[in-house]
């Protein structure tokens, strides 16, 4: 490394915000709106109103699921009712919170979150669904969590409408005592310009599983993922691991905690995804179609999708297979907007971005 680039590393580095704990003293992040709202939330404050939370697997695409109609409709009455609101009613922004952190959308997640705060209770009971990142279903149910539970702790929250990576790089998200059956487990997100990491510790000397899944930021595509520094393989977005102390020496009576890191590096999408703010879009022409393209043409997922964003955004929306998406135009009718989901590697990050936005610009309107 040249002396050049040292210096500009260690000058940004020093710029890099000091994280904000929180009264409990386990918890710290990045300072800005979120971490404001948490530092005035009891985290014993029970919500309101009971916690509906019913989303189905934002993988199971059959007709119970994103595959029918119900889930799609439920989402479109909720952000409709958000829309036309005087102010945002915490149960509704709950939900829709819930939904953005099962479709990987953790910066709509955590401004949802946010909009729950007229009521604490809901804010502290919705936190552990983003540190440590627990299930929905066990949401009120614990801590302690079970052991061998899957955690998917967010991407730090920012002051963004979107976090992009730009904006993530240097933030940082901590729970220094997640209650894992009979163990304290310390979990860190840090995020950097190539890579995302999540350090894990047991800290109490029990012995305990836990299951681990890195969050992506917005723009980027996931690459290479290292857990305790070993390549694993391409289909593997989670890891297990045994957490447990390490063997007590003479210098050090008391065990050691035992650490473990996950490494999730990205990388630039081949076919760059625009990520417009919902305050920069403006209304299609009257008359102008919204076509969605994906490989088939009629998966009954975006055929939901596409009917949900026509009823949501008040425009006609379809699907199309790929070559097919601008149809016979007749003369004077306008090109369609084309929205291209046939590329099966980053197909699935462009739905819910797509969705985020949509969402966002329902919201704004």
């Amino acid at each position: 490394m040249t002396p050049g680039l040292a210096a500009a590393l260690l000058l940004l580095s020093a710029q890099l915000p000091e994280p904000v704990a929180l009264p409990d003293g386990a918890v710290s992040l990045s300072p800005g709106r979120t971490a404001e709202l948490l530092r005035g939330v009891d985290g014993s404050a029970g919500p309101k109103a009971p916690l509906v939370l019913d989303w189905p697997a934002w993988s199971d695409r059959s007709g119970a699921a994103w595959g029918g109609e119900i889930a799609w409709r439920r989402w479109v009455e909720l952000v409709r009712a958000e829309a036309a609101a005087q102010a945002p009613e915490p149960a509704r922004r709950a939900r829709l919170a819930a939904l953005a952190r099962l479709q990987g959308r953790d910066s709509d997640a955590w401004h949802h979150l946010e909009a729950c705060a007229s009521d604490p209770g809901t804010v502290a009971a919705l936190f552990p669904l983003f540190l440590p990142g627990v299930p929905a279903e066990l949401l009120g149910h614990g801590p302690p969590w079970p052991e061998g539970v899957l955690l998917a702790p967010a991407l730090p929250p920012t002051d963004e409408e979107q976090a992009t990576l730009r904006g993530l790089f240097g933030r940082v998200l901590e729970h220094r005592a997640v209650a894992i059956g009979g163990a304290l487990v310390s979990l860190r997100v840090d995020v950097d310009r190539d890579g995302v990491g999540v350090e894990l510790a047991n800290r109490s000397g029990v012995p305990v599983r836990v299951r681990v899944r890195p969050p992506m930021p917005l723009g980027v595509e996931p690459a290479v993922l290292f857990a305790d520094w070993e390549k694993r393989l391409p289909s593997e977005r989670e890891v297990e691991f045994l957490l447990e102390p390490l063997a007590p020496t003479p210098d050090q009576p008391e065990p050691a905690p035992s650490e473990h890191s996950l490494w999730l590096t990205f990388h630039a999408p081949e076919a760059p995804w625009p990520h417009p703010l919902a305050s920069d879009v403006a209304p299609l022409f009257p008359g102008r179609e919204l076509v969605l393209v994906s490989p088939r043409g009629d998966e009954p997922h975006l055929v939901c999708c596409a009917d949900a964003l026509s009823e949501l955004l008040g425009l006609r929306t379809r699907l199309a297979r790929a070559g097919a998406e601008r149809g016979s135009l007749r003369p004077g009718e306008l090109e369609p907007v084309v929205l291209r989901l046939d590329e099966p590697g980053s197909a699935e990050r462009k739905l819910a971005s797509l969705l985020g936005q949509a969402e966002a610009f329902a919201l704004r309107r």
